[in-house]
């Protein structure tokens, strides 16, 4: 007979882990809200990229989650386990369609405040991540 703990690796390798924190078989678990349609990055888009350790990650992405089923928060995805292998910690990236509406960013840094993210975040455009742009200056907006 399989244990338990057996049956969560096997479920983790599988893919079918529900909690990022424990999930080995896909790099990002992503939630796109009810009117969302299609959503593809682009030179408009950006992210909120909030930094969660592996204990908290479980929780913090389930209240994004939620907050995007209600349609608060057009699009969100959050790393796994596999994808934060060596890493410290977890980032959930939570989208918005267009970097130069700073009333919808704004909304959204709300929306994310009122979840409990009160730390500083930082907004990064998706043509500065393809465009490889870290560290100094890799933030288009930070609040």
């Amino acid at each position: 007979m399989t244990t338990q703990s057996e049956r969560s690796i096997g479920e983790r390798i599988s893919g079918a882990a529900e909690r990022p924190s424990e999930d080995l078989g896909r790099s990002w678990h992503v939630s796109k809200s009810p009117t969302c349609g299609m959503f593809f990055s682009g030179p408009t888009t950006g992210k909120w990229c909030i930094f969660v350790p592996s204990s908290d990650v479980d929780l913090a992405w389930t209240k994004v989650r939620v907050a995007v089923d209600e349609d608060k928060l057009l699009c969100a995805k959050v790393s796994t386990a596999l994808r934060s292998m060596g890493r410290d910690g977890h980032v959930i990236c939570v989208y918005t369609r267009d970097w130069a509406d700073r009333q919808d960013l704004m909304r959204v840094r709300e929306v994310l405040r009122s979840l409990g993210f009160v730390k500083e975040l930082g907004y990064k455009r998706d043509i500065d991540t393809r465009n490889r742009i870290y560290g100094s200056g890799e933030w288009y907006l930070r609040a």
